[in-house]
C-alpha cells in the first residue's frame, strides 16, 4: 500500500500524462483538417484566363491579340493586355488579377483593393458583381472570392465604356467564381494557420 506522500506523487505524475495526451489531442485538432483544402493546391487563375482574348474580340467588336508582352507579373499580380492587330482598331484591354495564397491571405488582398478605392473621390459603386465593385474611370475594380481584378478598356467615361466595362468584370468575377467555389475559398481562408 501506497503511503500519503507517494500516493500523491503518483497522482501528480498520472495528472501531466493526462495534461500532455489531453493537449497532444487537442493540438492536433487544431492541426490541418483533411476536409479543409489546402491553399496551396487552389488554383493560380492566370489574367488570359479570365476574360479570354476571343472574349474581348467578340465583346468589342475589333479582332484582339495578346501584346508582345504576353503574362506578365508585377509584385503579388499579374496582368495581360489584349490590343488590336491594326493600328487605331481599338483601345487596348489590360486585365489584372491579385489572387490570395499561402503567402498572400484574402485580407491583404481585400486591404489593396480597399486602399485604391479610398483615394479616389470618383468611384462608384457597382451592384452584381463580385462581393464588391466600383467604377473609377479608367478602370473598373472587383473584389471576389480572394481576388482583386483591375480592368481598363480605354479612357473613356461614357455609358459605352461603362457597358463595356461592367461586361468585362461580370465575365472575370464569373471565371473566378467557377474556378474558386466558395466553399472552397471559405474553409481555405478560415483556417489558413500563419
Amino acid at each position: 500500500m501506497l503511503c500519503a506522500a507517494e500516493w500523491s506523487i503518483t497522482m501528480k505524475k498520472l495528472c501531466a500524462v493526462l495534461a500532455c495526451l489531453a493537449l497532444s489531442v487537442s493540438m492536433s485538432a487544431c492541426g490541418k483538417n483533411s476536409d479543409v483544402p489546402d491553399v496551396s493546391e487552389l488554383e493560380k487563375i492566370a489574367p488570359d484566363q479570365l476574360v479570354t482574348v476571343e472574349a474581348v474580340s467578340k465583346i468589342t467588336g475589333v479582332d484582339m491579340e495578346v501584346d508582345e508582352n504576353g503574362v506578365t507579373t508585377d509584385g503579388n499580380a499579374s496582368s495581360v493586355t489584349y490590343v488590336s492587330d491594326e493600328p487605331y482598331a481599338g483601345d487596348p484591354v489590360t486585365i489584372r488579377i491579385e489572387q490570395f495564397s499561402e503567402s498572400l491571405t484574402a485580407t491583404q488582398v481585400w486591404n489593396d483593393y480597399e486602399n485604391s478605392r479610398i483615394y479616389r473621390g470618383d468611384m462608384e459603386f457597382i451592384e452584381g458583381i463580385g462581393e464588391d465593385c466600383y467604377i473609377a474611370y479608367p478602370y473598373i475594380n472587383v473584389y471576389d472570392r480572394g481576388c482583386y481584378i483591375r480592368i481598363s478598356a480605354g479612357s473613356g467615361d461614357d455609358d459605352d465604356q461603362r457597358e463595356l466595362l461592367e461586361t468585362l468584370a461580370s465575365i472575370a468575377a464569373g471565371e473566378v467564381e467557377r474556378v474558386i467555389p466558395i466553399e472552397t475559398y471559405e474553409a481555405a481562408t478560415s483556417n489558413v494557420i500563419k
